[in-house]
């Protein structure tokens, strides 16, 4: 118990540093520079967005000329959110959110990918299995993340009912922790985090489907229309920022670490099940909004041909 609380208590100052981190990114710019282009990124804060921190860091955006302004967000559905107020140029956010997003009018193209897998089911130590967890309280976030997705398709394919609670990751850590929920559908790094405490991982997404594509890169239809080169400067970085994880991991993992306030070893465990890369497969994003039709999350199709944008790829 001493353990959990100690633990406890780090999660909860690694949360308030995010916070504080968020609030001071938001207001770094230099627009007054005239050779500069400024661009609003909307981020989660995780290890998804693991190719933008890293290019942050190696400051790749300024010496593009691109001045960056950056909002950070704890879950893809609430950066989704933001997007559809219209304040945001980019966002690097989970598909299934976007999708949803998408399907309610709000124009935003899918120009590259950042990374696939990254959630996981992890339940308190004494389950050994996803059939004892049946009827008990397990969270999630909302329809249409990743998460609830994949808290469907175990459903679907265990056969079982979980008393489903909607709350954010790092609350559903604590949750966790405290016995509030049984088990939590998390995407990482808060899946390692929790592991690292003493919970037990019983899937990960890639044990039921290998090539799920996790998080993307967005933006607004006329965004990419009025700034066509500058979008492909932003997809080159980001580009080269993925090949900068898969070849420097361990320094990578500690760049990412040091912007999420999290320890270096837990960042780096939690980035090894990840896939970093900018390639879009349009029959993977295909399979994810029929998956979302299937279970609810969107009462018809998306055209993929309306969402995917592969121009700027390779640009």
């Amino acid at each position: 118990m001493e353990k959990y609380l100690a633990y406890l208590a780090i999660l909860a100052i690694g949360v308030a540093v995010g916070a504080s981190l968020a609030t001071a990114v938001n207001y770094i710019s230099n627009s007054s520079s005239p050779e500069k282009h400024s661009v609003v990124f909307a981020v989660e804060m995780n290890d998804h967005s693991a190719a933008f921190w890293v290019a942050y860091d190696q400051g790749w955006f300024d010496k593009e000329g691109i001045d960056v302004v950056v909002k950070t967000f704890s879950t893809g559905l609430d950066l989704a959110i933001e997007i559809s107020r219209g304040d945001i140029d980019v966002a690097l956010a989970c598909i299934g959110p976007a999708l949803v997003l998408r399907s309610r009018g709000v124009h935003v193209k899918l120009i590259s990918m950042t990374h696939l897998q990254g959630y996981a089911l992890v339940a308190r130590p004494m389950y050994s299995s996803v059939e004892e967890l049946s009827g008990k309280p397990v969270s999630v976030s909302g329809p249409g993340s990743p998460t609830w997705l994949l808290a469907k398709m175990v459903m679907d394919k265990y056969k079982v009912s979980f008393d489903l609670r909607k709350m954010p990751p790092f609350i559903a850590v604590n949750a966790l922790l405290s016995g509030k929920v049984e088990a939590a559908f998390l995407p990482e790094h808060y899946v390692s985090l929790a592991e690292s405490i003493g919970a037990r991982v019983l899937l990960r997404s890639q044990d039921l489907w290998p090539k799920m594509p996790g998080s993307g890169v967005l933006a607004k239809e006329n965004f990419l229309k009025e700034h066509p080169d500058l979008v492909k400067k932003i997809v080159k970085i980001l580009s080269r920022a993925c090949d900068f994880i898969n070849e420097n991991f361990s320094d990578a993992a500690k760049i990412v670490a040091k912007k999420l306030a999290t320890d270096y070893g837990v960042m780096e465990k939690s980035m090894k099940y990840l896939n970093y890369t900018t390639e879009i497969d349009p029959d993977e994003i295909g399979e994810y909004i029929d998956l979302l039709v299937k279970f609810g999350a969107l009462e018809e199709p998306v055209s993929t041909e309306e969402f995917i944008d592969l121009e700027f790829i390779g640009g």
